[in-house]
């Protein structure tokens, strides 16, 4: 992965987004978390990783997982590429269920010192993690 990063990066400008989603089915939760390397003006490549779990899980602690796997993604890339400039994408949003968690998730990523989107503005939670849950 590191090599592949490096070559995309080519010493141009670039921005780093991580994301997490989660779906339940037949009491499996899946887990997706992503990493998206965008360069302007040239495109985007992205790595990700699957965990499966049977465990119950309600809306507010998958979200927490959520966030807990994309912060521990954000690390992995900060100790491993030297790459620590990584956005947040947390899916949650004002509309909906979510929005009661929503202080208490911005405060852990915030207190981790990663910035942060919500919905609608998290598309590597809502659009590139979420088509690795299905």
């Amino acid at each position: 992965m590191k090599s592949c990063v490096e070559r995309f990066l080519n010493n141009g400008s670039f921005k780093l987004f991580i994301g997490s989603d989660s779906d339940e089915r037949d009491g499996v939760v899946t887990f997706a978390t992503v990493f998206v390397v965008y360069k302007p003006g040239v495109g985007a490549i992205y790595f990700y990783t699957v965990k499966r779990e049977r465990r119950y899980y309600d809306i507010y602690s998958r979200i927490f997982e959520e966030t807990h796997l994309s912060l521990e993604m954000a690390n992995f890339v900060k100790q491993n590429l030297h790459l620590d400039s990584a956005e947040i994408h947390i899916d949650a949003g004002y509309d909906g269920p979510s929005k009661q968690v929503i202080p208490s998730i911005v405060g852990y990523v915030k207190g981790m010192g990663y910035s942060y989107r919500l919905k609608p503005w998290a598309f590597a939670a809502t659009k590139v993690a979420h088509r690795h849950t299905k």
